[in-house]
């Protein structure tokens, strides 16, 4: 990977950060006007979406990677696949707000839901496109239209808060900035769709996209049916605080983890198309996942009173501890990308359907018990049940790829043992430099915690992070002058 590569992928945050803090501007000022209740309600409305969203036919947009596809025929008919399969699901979620079979769907849940279903038909069609960029590289050109479109959209979700639109602020801020991503990545990609429909180009990719649709469908499925089952037995408040707890949660997710993720695969898809060897290309990928994503959890973990405060004001507090067991959901999810990145990409998607399907048969009836003992209950067992699917795909692709389980966790116990000792001492100077300010607090905090954990690092595994960023930026200049000034041997 050379140079502009690396930088791409500093553009490839750019886009990826913008869209998750626009909405999250919104998302804040309006938890700060708006009751736990009204949140519970557009939660409860957004997991249909998100469960029906589960049936798409992903496997096919990820194949464009996979296989490195270009030709617009078979592009084109992916992309219309996922536009019939939405208009199908919108179908049939329009005639369940006909019927209305629950208690819980009143009037206003009914159109929120409705409303919702653009949502769902854009962000299907936003995915496809956004997938050809990520295979071109085209980071760049995806940010700044990312960032423009952003803007555009931010200003019309503040206006309807203006306006006093209440709860519905809140229900048009997601569909708005799914239309504005879509048009984001159609602008630079339309000449690559045409109105052309080819069955035997999706029947071509059927072995790898089947199992990989499934497999996709059913983890987004399980990460959104907790919604329902909160909703249903606690009611929409409960479910308030739990949905703003995991939004800023996703938030962060689609920023680092989301990113990581995208990087990933396409860096382990390229080294397995050019010489085979995913073993050090793999353990590099937990390594840096590690080395990135796991300080940022550990002070989000350590401060999140502070940050709820400081965003939500303290009626949100219930929220907190919600988002502490999210924060060690996450640190499991991010052990668990690179092993689902290896084991897809090495023709065992078909397996990770089956043991999906198998862990969830159990691990969803014990959720839903645990609900009805409490949310204390319920998060324990989703972090449970985290750790299970991560514990499993550990093992096997520890096996594909011939690794020891001790040498895949002492891969990166460092930064995990630097991010924790840094934690440790930035609470204790908290103590002695305090401030009446709470943001204050959380800010200087922050500084010390990355000056400290970069400088245990450098000090603990200097050289280690240096060869491992030379695997994966073998050209950049800046790595190559951090090696030179380390003497590293291999440069």
């Amino acid at each position: 990977m050379n140079d502009s590569k690396s930088k791409g992928i500093v553009w490839l945050f750019i886009s990826k950060f913008f869209p998750p803090i626009i909405n999250f501007a919104v998302f804040t000022y309006s938890a700060r006007i708006l009751a736990p209740e009204d949140f519970g309600l557009i939660a409860f409305a957004l997991s249909i979406i998100y469960i029906s969203s589960s049936l798409m036919p992903v496997g096919w947009r990820e194949a464009i990677i996979k296989y490195q596809i270009s030709d617009t025929p078979t592009i084109s008919s992916i992309f219309w696949l996922n536009f019939f399969v939405s208009i199908l699901l919108v179908f049939s979620i329009l005639v369940f707000c006909l019927i209305s079979p629950f208690d819980f769907q009143t009037e206003t849940f009914n159109y929120a839901l409705a409303v919702f279903c653009s949502k769902l038909i854009f962000d299907g069609l936003y995915s496809t496109l956004n997938i050809l960029l990520l295979k071109e590289q085209r980071y760049a050109n995806l940010a700044l239209r990312t960032f423009f479109s952003g803007i555009i959209s931010a200003f019309i979700i503040i206006l309807l808060l203006t306006l006093d639109y209440g709860i519905w602020a809140l229900i048009w801020s997601q569909v708005v900035l799914s239309i504005f991503n879509f048009l984001v990545v159609y602008i630079p990609t339309r000449d690559r769709v045409s109105f052309v429909f080819k069955f035997e180009h999706i029947v071509k990719l059927n072995s790898f996209s089947i199992y990989t649709t499934l497999t996709n469908g059913l983890t987004f499925a399980l990460s959104n049916y907790e919604s329902l089952i909160i909703g249903s037995v606690l009611g929409n408040r409960q479910l308030g605080f739990y949905s703003v707890a995991k939004r800023l949660s996703t938030i962060i997710n689609e920023v680092f983890i989301g990113t990581v993720s995208e990087v990933s695969f396409p860096i382990l898809a390229k080294t397995q198309a050019e010489n085979g060897n995913l073993k050090v290309g793999f353990l590099n990928s937990v390594y840096f996942s590690v080395v990135l994503l796991y300080p940022i959890f550990i002070f989000l973990f350590a401060y999140s009173s502070d940050i709820f405060i400081i965003l939500f004001t303290e009626k949100w507090l219930e929220s907190v501890l919600i988002f502490k067991a999210f924060c060690i959901a996450y640190m499991i999810v991010i052990l668990g990308i690179p092993q689902k990145n290896i084991i897809l990409l090495t023709n065992n998607a078909k397996w990770w359907f089956h043991l999906q399907l198998k862990l969830s048969i159990i691990i969803v009836p014990i959720t839903t018990l645990c609900v009805y003992w409490g949310v204390e209950s319920f998060l324990a067992a989703l972090i449970l049940a985290k750790l299970t699917y991560c514990t499993a795909s550990m093992m096997r692709s520890c096996k594909l790829l011939n690794i020891t389980i001790s040498e895949y966790l002492s891969s990166f116990i460092s930064p995990v043992i630097c991010a924790v000792i840094s934690i440790l001492l930035t609470l204790s100077l908290g103590n002695i430099f305090y401030f009446e300010l709470i943001i204050l607090n959380v800010v200087f905090a922050g500084l010390f915690f990355i000056i400290i954990y970069f400088i245990l690092m450098y000090l603990f595994d200097g050289g280690k992070l240096t060869s491992s960023a030379l695997s994966i930026f073998p050209k950049n200049k800046i790595i190559i002058k951090l090696a030179n000034k380390q003497n590293y041997k291999e440069i």
